[in-house]
């Protein structure tokens, strides 16, 4: 285990690493300690955070911490050790599908989850329970305070999808970095890893150290400014990043996805645009098709199948899907609990291939719809 060295007059003791034996140990430090959070690494004018829920209720389990700036911009942490064999791929999945709900929820949910927590949790800070949000944020603020103007803010964050995703864990996990990094560089979405190491010399005296991995700041020359994508913006960056025959495609799939997609999302990228085809029910995706003609087949929503169908039909519908990719696409498709595969839609291009990726997604979708009935329906 590694040491620091405290030097106090002359003096020098190290203090011993202590491993978490226990995630919820290193939630409260979390949420009790919301500065552990560097969150000036990712944006130096970003507003510090308050913790406003801890295991908030979503359809497919509970996010571990929710915080809010006075900003209005939401940050989801997902905590995990690295013993736990989630810290590797399957939290990604995770916090991914939590934050989908999200997505879908108004400033008012996200008030009254806030106000739950103020009500009932004995962690909150003793000046902020029993007040609402608006009470605590005018104390929190400092007096630089508008109600209106915060939940506002909170709303039009909330309809442009910017909200930070962040994984929390004790050891780095050298894998789950990698993916951290590679999906902050090319997708929709802000997902950051912050490791958090604990030297005690006491009950009484610790020292925690907070490292952020997965930020890399923009290149001169480059904005941060995220544009919410629509169909329209959407195609009009395709004309500029695609050929004709591209074009062609990435319209087909369009089509095919507003006929038969339960809904249709929208990221939020500064880069490129992009449109995320819903399956089942709104917060399961398949798959982001980006304007450059790149996509990401993602079933993020593994845990959720686990809850509902148990571990073995779980597993045999994964398989099932990427097997199918790989015959379509010739190539090995990784199957993994959270599968993620990053073709480019020109691999669909030769003939009948994009209606054999099509089939494949309409087979997923209704292989999952009898499964859940069949767990569902009674015996």
């Amino acid at each position: 285990m590694a040491n620091i060295l405290v030097i106090e007059s002359g003096e020098g003791r190290p203090l011993s690493e202590v491993e978490f034996t226990e995630e919820a140990k290193l939630q409260s430090y979390l949420e009790e300690h919301p500065s552990l959070i560097p969150i000036e690494d990712i944006d130096e004018n970003a507003a510090p955070l308050l913790c406003i829920g801890r295991e908030v209720g979503v359809p497919s389990g509970s996010i571990d911490l929710l915080f809010i700036g006075k900003d209005g911009v939401l940050t989801v942490v997902e905590t995990k050790l690295a013993k736990n064999p989630e810290a590797r791929r399957t939290v990604i999945g995770q916090i991914i599908e939590y934050t989908s709900y999200i997505y879908d929820w108004t400033a008012d949910d996200i008030y009254r989850a806030a106000d739950e927590y103020f009500s009932k949790s004995d962690k909150a800070p003793a000046n902020y329970r029993g007040h609402t949000l608006d009470e605590v944020m005018e104390k929190f603020s400092g007096g630089d305070f508008s109600a209106d103007e915060i939940k506002k803010d909170v709303e039009q964050n909330l309809r442009s999808g910017k909200i930070r995703l962040l994984i929390a864990v004790d050891k780095l996990v050298e894998p789950l970095r990698a993916t951290v990094t590679f999906l902050n560089e090319n997708s929709n979405f802000d997902i950051y890893l912050l490791q958090v190491r604990n030297f005690e010399e006491s009950e009484a005296r610790k020292v925690l150290i907070p490292t952020l991995f997965g930020y890399t700041k923009p290149q001169p020359g480059k904005g941060e400014m995220r544009v919410p994508s629509t169909e329209q913006n959407f195609f009009e960056d395709v004309k500029q990043k695609c050929d004709g025959e591209t074009q062609e495609l990435i319209k087909k799939l369009y089509e095919f996805t507003k006929e038969k997609a339960v809904k249709i999302g929208w990221g939020t990228g500064a880069a490129r645009r992009s449109f995320i085809f819903h399956g089942v029910k709104p917060g399961l995706s398949i798959f982001t098709l980006f304007s450059n003609g790149s996509m990401w087949v993602n079933v993020g929503w593994a845990e959720t199948w686990e809850k509902m169908l148990g571990k073995e039909k779980k597993y045999a519908l994964l398989n099932f899907f990427m097997t199918k990719l790989g015959q379509i696409l010739q190539t090995n498709v990784p199957k993994t609990n959270t599968p993620m595969f990053t073709p480019h839609i020109k691999s669909l291009a030769e003939r009948d291939k994009m209606e054999q990726f099509e089939e494949a997604i309409l087979s997923l979708c209704q292989k999952v719809e009898i499964s859940e009935y069949e767990v569902e329906s009674p015996a």
